[in-house]
């Protein structure tokens, strides 16, 4: 749906109004951070000089693309040479974390710079909490700071109704689940027609495309490449045509290894038709002449399971498969990076304070992420310890994910149990359970976890209160009929 501007009150759906004083807060934050902007200032990294062509910055999140299904990660039969030819003009991360296994969290946090527990955007199912309204998002940054604003976005995870059009002059938005899904061709039609409306204008763009993410159905061209032409079940593949290839007792057990090639070779057809629309998007780009004086990035909020730990899709765990996300950032050339692959840890809330350094914007205080200029400049390899919470449906987890060990606990476990502990350098796949072999790491980790954990909940509690937006299908038919959305 595209919206321009803020609705009113009135027009508002429900969970949409939000108090004054919590905006003003806001707005008080982001006018502490741009009052540091380093216009025309001697700085070291003032990345972009006078010219014709005003900065523009592009973000594309590629909902559900796991790391290891890019070609510059390693796959094989590299489904992505669009974004492996943007890595080599910029910085490829090599160990990212997101905050989560599932999109709403994820995206939060990547728009708000902070964790999960404490931007409040969770949930069960269809029962979520939007992201907190006291707290800035990078899109009411970038407008403060004289940006344009631009929002293409493809999921009911990624809604109005949980706050991600905040701060976008222009959010285009479809609601959908795992049907009725927009694809990547015409999410790009749209964002390509806009950029050449606005290439005369700072503008910042968010893209985010769906395809990888259930149903798998990527155009033929693509399906066959990456199933050798096989076509059962047939395409789209739906979830549940991929559990009834499952074996064992009721259907349980992990398919049968040519199943789960077919099933996650319809996956990788998406993730190269997403690339392909990147592709199209960039060499636009290039022909406006924007390209060189952009900035450009390339993530993931989560990845799918292809049965790593004996289940499917994702929401579910905090394992690698699903919290290990890719990142390329492609600065201006202005800016030359000293490392063109950094192998730190690194998080994917720390995405928006790099983009506010290469602006040379100040974060706001609320964004607890880190530049990553210093890790491109080759001036730190530091490892930053990272937190991740939250699950969609099953058990609820909470992890640590430090320099060399990863401990994974039950949300509600009691003071004696432990988690799982796994050294995830000597063993990314996470098999290997070190917990009871390592006894002094595992105590060391879950306490520091808790601790974090713990700290996080009070200040949560001290924030504003959420209500749960209820995002089922049946809701949304209705707010259509009301005309809320479209």
């Amino acid at each position: 749906m595209a919206k321009k501007g803020k609705k009113s009150r009135k027009d508002s759906p429900p969970n949409q109004q939000k108090p004054s004083r919590l905006k003003t807060r806001r707005r008080l934050w982001i006018a502490v951070a741009l009052v540091v902007i380093a216009a025309g200032i001697a700085a070291v990294r003032v990345f972009y000089r006078s010219g014709p062509a005003p900065p523009t910055v592009v973000v594309f999140l590629l909902d559900t693309a796991r790391r290891d299904a890019f070609g510059c990660y390693g796959h094989p039969d590299d489904p992505t040479p669009n974004i492996d030819a943007l890595a080599a003009d910029g910085v490829r991360f090599d160990e990212v974390v997101s905050t989560s296994g599932w999109t709403l969290p994820a995206v939060a946090s990547l728009m708000t710079g902070t964790w999960a527990t404490i931007h409040g955007a969770m949930g069960r199912g269809v029962r979520l909490t939007p992201i907190r309204p006291e707290l800035p998002m990078a899109a009411e940054v970038l407008k403060e700071a004289g940006y344009e604003t631009v929002g293409f976005a493809n999921a009911a995870f990624v809604s109005p109704m949980l706050g991600m059009d905040r701060g976008f002059d222009l959010f285009d938005h479809r609601y959908s689940y795992n049907w009725d899904t927009r694809k990547a061709d015409v999410t790009v039609d749209g964002a390509i027609a806009e950029l050449r409306k606005r290439r005369s204008k700072p503008c910042f763009y968010f893209i985010h495309l769906f395809d990888a993410h259930l149903n798998y159905g990527a155009p033929a061209a693509y399906t066959d490449r990456f199933t050798g032409g096989r076509n059962h079940p047939p395409i789209p593949l739906k979830l549940e045509d991929i559990l009834d290839l499952q074996t064992g007792p009721e259907r349980r057990d992990a398919p049968a290894p040519d199943d789960i090639r077919y099933v996650r070779g319809t996956y990788e057809a998406e993730v190269a038709f997403a690339d392909a629309n990147v592709g199209r998007f960039i060499d636009q780009m290039k022909k406006l002449g924007m390209y060189d004086r952009s900035t450009i990035v390339v993530t993931a909020d989560h990845g799918e399971e292809f049965w790593d730990h004996g289940g499917f899709e994702h929401g579910h765990t905090l394992y690698n498969e699903l919290v290990m996300v890719p990142l390329v950032i492609k600065p201006p050339a202005a800016l030359r990076p000293a490392k063109r692959v950094v192998d730190s840890q690194v998080r994917l809330l720390d995405v928006m304070p790099t983009v506010f350094e290469i602006l040379s914007l100040e974060k706001p205080p609320s964004f607890e992420g880190v530049s990553l200029v210093p890790y491109m400049a080759g001036e730190t390899n530091e490892d930053l310890d990272a937190l991740c919470e939250s699950t969609l449906y099953g058990p609820m987890y909470i992890a640590l994910r430090g320099p060399r060990y990863k401990y994974i606990q039950p949300l509600d476990a009691d003071g004696d149990e432990t988690g799982a502990l796994f050294d995830w350098r000597a063993d990314p796949a996470e098999k290997t359970d070190l917990a009871a072999s390592l006894p002094d790491v595992a105590r060391e980790m879950k306490t520091e976890l808790l601790r974090w954990s713990t700290e996080n909940a009070a200040r949560a509690r001290n924030m504003s209160k959420l209500k749960v937006v209820d995002l089922s299908p049946a809701r949304i038919r209705q707010l259509r009929s009301l005309g809320y959305i479209r």
